[in-house]
């Protein structure tokens, strides 16, 4: 992305050419007959931000490439991927937050070995915590 400089005038012909709700951006590739998204814009986008781990804020942009199911079932907590890999772990009381740690580490250590999103892995966390068994930091 670059930033221009302009004076007065030229900012007030983007204006009078602009619609409710356009961007600067919208206007001038309306005038110069340019597509919404080609894909000149996205690869320059993408090369001038650089990897998403550099960047402070904004949304994160992870997506899973293996469907995920975690689940509990007979007091073990089960965790699948659809590539066929699935392990499950004997649950502890719902008191013993050291074991209920343990086996977390465990599924979360399993799920990172098969490339879980941070998604999938908070997902074996919520299926945790939705049958009470709860931790604190």
């Amino acid at each position: 992305m670059r930033t221009i400089r302009i004076t007065e005038e030229v900012w007030q012909a983007i204006a009078d050419r602009g619609k409710f709700g356009e961007t600067e951006e919208d206007v001038l590739r309306r005038v110069f007959e340019l597509p919404i998204n080609s894909k000149a814009n996205i690869t320059q986008t993408i090369s001038d931000i650089g990897s998403t781990s550099k960047i402070s804020s904004g949304r994160r942009r992870s997506f899973a490439t293996i469907r995920m199911t975690s689940y509990i079932n007979r007091n073990q907590l089960n965790v699948e991927f659809a590539n066929g890999a699935s392990s499950s772990w004997t649950l502890p009381n719902q008191s013993d937050k050291k074991a209920i740690r343990t086996i977390l580490d465990k599924a979360i250590t399993f799920a990172k070995e098969n490339k879980a999103s941070l998604g999938q892995i908070n997902a074996i966390r919520k299926t945790l915590t939705d049958n009470d068994y709860h931790l604190t930091k």
